[in-house]
């Protein structure tokens, strides 16, 4: 206990770690008297302050009412909402190179009381003998054709309650597979609807089957939905959409010609259509004995510039395996037509084949339109016909 008392006793604010601000305001003598340890005195003053600091008083909550600046929003109606969304009813139609389309647009409800009468229209729609030539139909009762235009084959005009809609009936060449053509042209349309793009696996679960007329091929028929985009409004009952041309492109009167060019000797008139451009039957030949001009937007997505998908396409209607490669490259040939190069081939079908073909063609791409020059017969006659088909191609203008 002695030790004890000198080991306090000898105890100076200077051999301990004090705070400063505690060695200025307590005296010493008062830490000399006291027998709490250092630690002991820190506590009892930090437990002071928190309480000095804990009695301030809070400043009181205010709050206030204002008046409603505008009248609280309805619940949404998704019923109504579904109402007000544009959709596009669309059937495609195969037959051999081409493709056909009769699509549609217009509000659900309108879409949604046409669609039935959509389904009997086109199970009477019944393909021509060519695929250059447009399917011939039955219109509905109230229904009215209006003439091909530039982008059309025909205009149906359909009535209904709130305000007439139209099918447009168009075609393009089919250069791919079947699904390989669905997709770029579905989603197209979505665009055209400001929706996203869809795989081609998504794309094939959306389409359902219907029947035609003949029953020579099956339509294949999309609906879809969204909010169609306002610059699309103008074009939105075309099946293809006009495709954009070039700020340099010439822009064409109405009235004059796509081309001109001098008829060979023995050759006929044959029919024309909005696609066909020209037209001729070789002498001494049938009706599918031809040669036909056509033209086609260079649209994006369909391959219609590309020079092997259509080679191969054409080798297909003769009975040849698509040739690729050094194959290809043997076949096809460059030609100028109207100091516009291009590429030439001549496809014969194999001597296997069960009907003697012979297809020649010439294609080129003028300003955002891809032009074809095909003569298709039996083969001794197209072959007959070379020199003549030749010198036709040398004689074409375009204005």
């Amino acid at each position: 206990m002695i030790r004890q008392a000198q080991r306090f006793a000898s105890f100076t604010p200077q051999a301990a770690t004090m705070p400063s601000f505690l060695k200025q305001n307590l005296p010493t003598t008062s830490l000399l008297k006291t027998s709490l340890p250092t630690t002991s005195l820190l506590a009892t003053f930090a437990v002071a302050l928190l309480f000095l600091l804990g009695c301030q008083q809070e400043e009181p909550l205010t709050s206030y009412t204002v008046a409603r600046t505008s009248p609280p929003r309805p619940p949404l109606d998704a019923a109504a909402v579904l109402q007000q969304l544009d959709h596009i009813l669309v059937a495609i139609v195969p037959q051999d190179d081409q493709a056909w389309f009769f699509k549609m647009v217009g509000k659900a409800p309108a879409i949604g009381r046409q669609r039935k009468a959509f389904d009997s229209f086109l199970s009477t729609v019944k393909l021509a003998d060519s695929s250059s030539l447009a399917p011939s139909w039955e219109l509905p009762a109230g229904w009215k054709e209006q003439d091909a235009s530039a982008m059309r084959a025909a205009t149906l005009v359909v009535p209904d309650n709130d305000g007439d809609l139209e099918i447009a009936v168009s075609s393009l060449p089919l250069t791919v597979s079947w699904e390989e053509f669905l997709q770029p042209n579905v989603n197209r349309w979505l665009r055209q609807l400001q929706q996203k793009s869809l795989p081609q696996s998504t794309v094939l679960k959306l389409a359902r089957p219907a029947s035609t007329g003949d029953g020579k091929a099956k339509a294949t028929v999309f609906e879809l939905s969204g909010a169609m985009a306002q610059q699309s409004m103008g074009g939105a009952h075309s099946a293809t959409g006009p495709a954009p041309r070039a700020a340099s492109a010439p822009q064409r009167a109405p009235s004059e010609k796509p081309l001109t060019y001098q008829m060979p000797d023995g050759w006929q008139p044959g029919k024309l259509s909005v696609m066909r451009k020209a037209a001729f039957l070789l002498p001494a030949g049938g009706p599918s004995d031809e040669v036909t001009v056509t033209s086609f937007p260079a649209v994006k997505g369909t391959q219609m510039d590309d020079v092997a998908a259509n080679v191969q396409r054409w080798a297909g209607q003769v009975g040849l395996a698509p040739p690729r490669g050094d194959r290809l490259d043997q076949l096809t040939k460059p030609i100028t037509i109207s100091g516009i190069e291009g590429t030439y081939v001549e496809l014969m079908s194999p001597a296997e084949a069960t009907r003697d073909m012979a297809l020649f063609a010439a294609m080129i791409k003028r300003d955002d339109q891809v032009w074809f020059f095909k003569m298709v017969g039996s083969g001794d006659l197209v072959s007959g016909q070379r020199a003549a088909f030749r010198e036709f191609l040398g004689s074409v203008r375009f204005p």
